[in-house]
């Protein structure tokens, strides 16, 4: 039963690909999906709209860094994406399409105002970053958006942390060849309570995530595109932790599978609560101390989907007052 201080969140799970018009539509099926289950706020994996084979896909397909209200994807793309919140079609499966013709924060807003939900957009790549100083070659900005149910933009949290990794034969990427980081931290008021917004590989970042609290974050957001072997050795792990050390709900919305011939993701969008307990686990690739079976083969090619968990913020009142970690913390001294 909800009470005054509960409030249901829906958390999505995606595999997204180049195909912006498919990956909208996947994102309006959690919508319809999210609003039958009477949750307030949906939550979106990093890269919802776009997943390129290359970085130079990422250039190219970057949304515009005009971010006022506007109205400018042509009127098929609105009204399938209208239809398919509403029910009245179901998701249709399209082979290709003009990417160019479709925005992507165009079309959340129209999802956001017809289905009645916020929405949480885990990252996009928009354009007017400064470009790299050593090379002098372009470069974007990811980008997580915070949308009301009107569609109006409430927040904008630029990735701060960019994912430069290298692990023989398993993972080769390099975030920052195309991406600037962000500056700013962001807090930002919901009808499930104050978000912290950061994205991915922020979450191996535990110092950013107590300045958030300190200006009232009660749910630390981490949607994510995490790779397979990154995934099954830290990301229960990491997520977990930040709830417990932060006494905040985590959630962490995810990509899952196989997005291309380059590129998978692992899947299982989380929701923690404050005293480290998972309410949600989307399922997907199997990760340490899992072992794999049909089921979670099966759950790999589950998408779109979500998960909901109920977000009660009397929970993190009595935690903290029962352990007081940031009085603590903040009367801790170090000395070498």
């Amino acid at each position: 039963m909800s009470t005054s201080t509960t409030k249901k969140a829906a958390i999505a799970q995606l595999c997204s690909t180049s195909n912006k018009f498919q990956n909208l539509l996947d994102i309006a099926v959690c919508a319809r999906m999210a609003k039958a289950q009477g949750a307030s706020m949906l939550f979106l994996p990093e890269c919802f709209g776009f997943m390129g084979e290359k970085s130079g896909q990422t250039l190219e397909e970057a949304e515009n860094p005009v971010m006022e209200d506007t109205n400018v994807n042509d009127s098929e793309v609105t009204e399938s994406l209208i239809a398919t919140v509403s029910g009245k079609q179901e998701q249709t499966r399209v082979k290709s399409g003009d990417n160019k013709s479709i925005f992507l924060l165009d079309a959340l807003r129209t999802i956001a105002s017809e289905s009645g939900l916020w929405i949480s957009g885990g990252g996009m790549h928009v354009s007017g970053a400064p470009p790299d100083e050593l090379t002098g070659n372009r470069r974007v900005y990811n980008t997580h958006i915070i949308l009301d149910d009107s569609g109006g933009l409430r927040a904008l949290y630029r990735k701060i942390h960019l994912f430069d990794v290298s692990i023989p034969g398993k993972v080769q990427l390099r975030e920052s060849a195309t991406t600037a980081p962000g500056k700013k931290l962001v807090v930002c008021d919901s009808p499930i309570g104050k978000l912290g917004l950061s994205t991915c590989y922020d979450v191996r970042f535990p110092e950013m995530y107590n300045p958030l609290v300190k200006e009232g974050a009660q749910i630390l957001l981490v949607p994510s595109a995490f790779t397979v072997p990154t995934g099954s050795a830290h990301w229960h792990t990491l997520l977990k932790a930040r709830a417990v050390e932060n006494q905040c709900y985590v959630l962490a919305a995810a990509q899952c599978g196989k997005h291309n011939s380059k590129r998978q993701s692992f899947g299982h969008s989380l929701a923690v609560d404050p005293w480290g307990k998972i309410l949600a686990d989307a399922g997907g690739y199997p990760f340490d101390g899992q072992e794999e079976t049909s089921q979670t083969s099966a759950q790999v090619e589950d998408t779109p989907m979500i998960v909901t968990c109920d977000v009660d913020l009397s929970a993190i009142d009595s935690i903290r007052q029962r352990m007081p970690i940031d009085i603590h913390r903040s009367n801790a001294t170090f000395s070498f």
